[in-house]
């Protein structure tokens, strides 16, 4: 496995004139109509501001959506391998950027010849503890 901490690409976020502005819009542009414009109009994010009102009150805090998929990258081979990468994006920031490149931030490969899928918990203790951590 490898682990790409995630705290330092958090904090350029912020120390960036271009896109520390841009990490308050997700609460600056609330929408309360049912469409579904960007990830945090999702109910699960409005249901996780109801829970926690203070982490909402905060206009910095960082709001983080996590993605993981499994291939194998030997398709036309017999081979049982799967990679696993693990990519972290801020929802704060606009749709235009939150969902661009530059700011899917890949945090984790976990790659190896069995399937992975039933120790991912071990493998994502390092991304745990620095989510505690932040």
């Amino acid at each position: 496995m490898h682990y790409l901490p995630l705290k330092p690409r958090l904090q350029r976020l912020y120390a960036s004139r271009s896109s520390s502005e841009h990490m308050r819009w997700h609460y600056e542009h609330r929408r309360e109509d049912s469409v579904l414009y960007h990830p945090s109009d999702e109910t699960a994010c409005k249901h996780f501001g109801t829970k926690y009102p203070e982490f909402a009150a905060e206009l910095r805090n960082v709001r983080l959506g996590l993605c993981a998929d499994r291939f194998n990258p030997y398709i036309l081979s017999s081979r049982s391998y799967s990679i696993w990468p693990v990519v972290v994006t801020p929802y704060n920031l606009p749709l235009e950027m939150c969902m661009t490149i530059p700011f899917m931030f890949l945090t984790c490969v976990i790659s190896g010849p069995k399937n992975s899928k039933n120790k991912i918990d071990v493998y994502l203790q390092p991304l745990v503890d620095e989510l505690k951590e932040l």
